[in-house]
């Protein structure tokens, strides 16, 4: 996998305080996140967080941007790449678990009660989010139809909707399992019923 959005910033320090904050959000929650815990956790004054960051919420805004931006990343790889619309389905799904595999936090950013019940703007950009990685899925879905490879009847908005539902229930079992269990693995089981129930 390449590089990570987070870490393509040009100040190092603010890539610090970005994974910080996201180690700070998987083990207790965004609620969790304040100033002085994020200032200890990445070791310096919490007046120099005010350099890189307003708020707590510009930088949870900032973060929503930047997995907009990892998720158009892989959905550009994906295209690259693809040759069978069914391993593109399985190649996306890897990239996106493994995003989450490497910075855990982002799932409870994304499904925060928090962002959906408290902030509009939050929620219309995990809305975005959700929106382009729906309409992604679509082409690919309504690609792997017109090679016969999927049932020609499928709705293709309701087979993403169940597609990003892997995603959800691969990452929340990993965690239910304390991450002992290889994620990869249950993503791939996930899979293959998925398509199980959906081939031509």
């Amino acid at each position: 996998m390449k590089k990570s959005v987070f870490f393509q910033t040009p100040e190092s320090r603010k890539a610090d305080i970005i994974t910080s904050a996201l180690r700070i959000i998987d083990r207790s929650g965004i609620k969790a996140l304040t100033v002085a815990h994020l200032a200890q956790e990445v070791g310096f004054v919490e007046s120099a967080l005010y350099r890189h960051f307003k708020s707590k919420r510009d930088l949870i805004l900032f973060i929503l941007d930047s997995i907009q931006q990892e998720a158009r990343r892989h959905f550009a790889e994906v295209e690259e790449q693809m040759k069978d619309a069914l391993e593109a389905l399985n190649r996306l799904l890897h990239l996106h678990l493994s995003f989450l595999e490497q910075y855990p936090g982002i799932f409870k950013v994304i499904y925060s009660d928090e962002i959906h019940l408290g902030d509009e703007e939050m929620l219309n950009k995990v809305n975005q989010l959700i929106s382009e990685i729906v309409g992604f899925l679509r082409k690919i879905i309504q690609r792997a139809v017109n090679e016969r490879k999927l049932k020609a009847d499928l709705e293709d908005t309701v087979a993403a909707m169940h597609f990003l539902g892997l995603i959800y229930t691969a990452f929340s079992y990993w965690t239910i399992k304390k991450r002992k269990v290889p994620l990869k693995k249950i993503s791939s089981e996930l899979l293959r019923q998925y398509l199980d129930g959906v081939k031509a």
